[in-house]
């Protein structure tokens, strides 16, 4: 795959849990295995793909994190 980040990523595993809406609009929520991180954006390992543009919110512990599935 092209690497597609202009910041170095932090190397990581961790299980994490995202949340997002469908396109009918049920709720949804998947274990994932956070591999990286940067300034930029993360990297999720998922057993079955979210939607490109999906909006997801990532939680962890007592954080959470929201962003866009670019690919």
């Amino acid at each position: 795959m092209q690497e597609r980040r202009i910041e170095p990523r932090l190397l990581c595993s961790e299980l994490v849990e995202i949340h997002w809406k469908d396109r009918s609009g049920r709720a949804r929520r998947r274990v994932a295995n956070l591999e990286d991180i940067s300034l930029s954006g993360i990297c999720l390992q998922v057993e079955q793909g979210v939607p490109e543009e999906t909006l997801v919110t990532m939680r962890y512990g007592d954080g959470e994190l929201i962003g866009v599935v670019r690919y």
